[in-house]
């Protein structure tokens, strides 16, 4: 081995301390402290959800550098139930022929035992079929048992109105729901946590616009939301009976403890792939702006 070699390999490898480092170590607003901030990753609690019920986070299964935390963190936290929102069935399938998702492949174990629905939403709302396309969704929600994940992409704008729909029909306040928004553009985007605030509160102006037919001048805090939320899901094909059942499985607070078995059989659920990773629980919470 020649000398320059050496010293590129010598690099390299200090190059390499330095990244692992940053993961670990870093804190503040937009930095990567946690495979959770990479994941974008976070159990949504607001209104009447249950704790452990319904979580969102950065596509698990694109092949991106960020979709090894959310797949794992999605095997940690014993996801069961996936809607994916950016998807469709072919697409996903070629993620699965052109990607390693990583050492566990939870997500496309939950995919081959029909755990995982893909809308193939639009990233704007102009599709007409694009409220049956969530109403769908939100039908293979009502059917199946969570833990749930919700995802699109990055999980920030299609996976910020679904969520902001759910919150919305069960009770959350403008409040709750503008802080979960809000962290979306810290760990994507690195904004300050003000700076996400503000995008967050045009962002809700805009979702709550569309659902409600509003005006995006609106003081959201002083309209009935909930009632919103259900005539958007029955407008987009649900029946009453699974609204019914959404909200009575988005309630439900005793999925983590259920045996899960994904594939009709034991699946052991291992301890975290990643120990160098410390998983705070208020980077799993939406925190408060």
């Amino acid at each position: 081995m020649t000398a320059k070699t050496r010293r590129f390999l010598a690099i390299l490898l200090l190059l390499a301390a330095i990244f692992s480092m940053t993961i670990v170590n870093a804190s503040g607003a937009g930095s990567a402290a946690s495979a959770a901030v990479y994941g974008n990753f976070r159990n949504v609690k607001s209104g009447k959800i249950g704790w452990d019920t319904l979580y969102r986070s950065q596509h698990p299964a694109n092949g991106s550098f960020r979709s090894k935390f959310a797949n794992e963190l999605a095997e940690e936290y014993r996801i069961r139930t996936v809607l994916n929102l950016s998807d469709s069935d072919s697409t996903l399938k070629a993620y699965f022929r052109k990607n390693k998702i990583s050492s566990s492949y939870y997500y496309r174990t939950l995919y081959s035992s029909g755990r995982v629905y893909t809308a193939n939403l639009s990233q704007k709302h102009t599709s007409s079929s694009y409220r049956k396309k969530v109403a769908n969704g939100l039908k293979f929600l009502s059917k199946n048992k969570g833990p749930y994940l919700i995802h699109c992409e990055v999980g920030r704008d299609r996976t910020g109105f679904v969520i902001l729909l759910l919150e919305c029909l069960m009770g959350a306040s403008y409040d709750e729901m503008l802080s979960d928004y809000a962290i979306s553009y810290v760990n994507v985007n690195q904004y300050t946590q003000e700076k996400a605030r503000q995008k967050a509160i045009s962002c809700l102006n805009e979702e709550f616009s569309y659902m409600t037919g509003k005006a995006r001048s609106t003081n959201w805090r002083q309209v009935d939301l909930s009632q919103h939320a259900v005539n958007y899901m029955i407008k987009g094909g649900m029946s009453y009976t699974e609204i019914s059942a959404l909200r009575k499985n988005l309630s439900r607070s005793d999925f983590i403890s259920s045996k899960i078995l994904p594939n009709k059989q034991d699946y052991k659920f291992p301890e975290s792939k990643n120990p160098g990773f410390e998983l705070s629980p208020d980077l799993l919470v939406s925190p408060t702006f």
